[in-house]
């Protein structure tokens, strides 16, 4: 997980970075001058905020594909595992070849190959696809995936900053808000709260699979241990 920790250290320095830019010129100490600074900083701080869902979904990623890279390294098979990433694999695979049009004679070969890769105990090996991301990362969305793979964890987001931070990321995509109007009503006070706790969040995040990852906790004999 040393790559993830230094990800994540790297993109909060950056974030960090950024605040402070923003600080500076709201203040008037900055040198920054345009023909509207007011529109320019609402323009910064709804950057700020996307510079904020980037930390999120580039840490989780991050951390679970270095978990999937050694599950890979460790050659475990089908029945090494825990319950849970058994399930995440088979679902992924059935996944493939599971659609209205698909043929059930397609079907059929799929889950044949499927017990066949199990009983001769090959290698599982999982992809970024298995992790189902689909860009609306919030704090419960990012548990629920932890438990999906039973990483404990010990994390809250209370005040649901990362909530707000997926809803302007989402709203910034859609073209649903403009960048001068996104954040136009926060102030950089709120801006630093949000920022925080998006920050204390992830770090437990990671911490959690680290440890996961450290203790190979997707084997089942990690469990007889604990």
């Amino acid at each position: 997980m040393n790559n993830t920790m230094l990800l994540f250290d790297d993109r909060v320095s950056e974030i960090e970075f950024y605040y402070s830019i923003m600080l500076d010129s709201e203040n008037g100490s900055g040198k920054i001058q345009t023909i509207d600074n007011a529109r320019f900083q609402r323009i910064l701080k709804s950057n700020f905020l996307l510079m904020l869902y980037n930390l999120v979904e580039a840490c989780v990623i991050s951390g679970l594909m270095e978990i999937y890279e050694n599950l890979k390294n460790s050659g475990s098979s089908y029945g090494d595992l825990i319950v849970e990433i058994r399930s995440i694999w088979s679902n992924h695979e059935i996944g493939k070849v599971y659609s209205n049009v698909a043929g059930r004679a397609v079907y059929e070969d799929r889950v044949k190959s499927i017990i066949n890769h199990v009983i001769s105990s090959q290698p599982i090996i999982l992809s970024r696809e298995a992790i189902g991301i689909s860009g609306n990362l919030d704090a419960r969305v990012i548990k629920k995936l932890c438990d999906k793979h039973r990483i404990r964890y010990v994390a809250s987001d209370e005040d649901g900053c990362l909530k707000i931070v997926k809803d302007k990321r989402n709203n910034l995509a859609h073209g649903d808000e403009s960048f001068g109007d996104c954040a136009r009503d926060m102030t950089l006070t709120d801006l630093e709260h949000i920022k925080d706790g998006v920050v204390c969040f992830i770090r437990a995040i990671l911490y959690g699979m680290k440890e996961y990852h450290d203790n190979k906790h997707y084997l089942l004999a990690s469990l007889e241990i604990n």
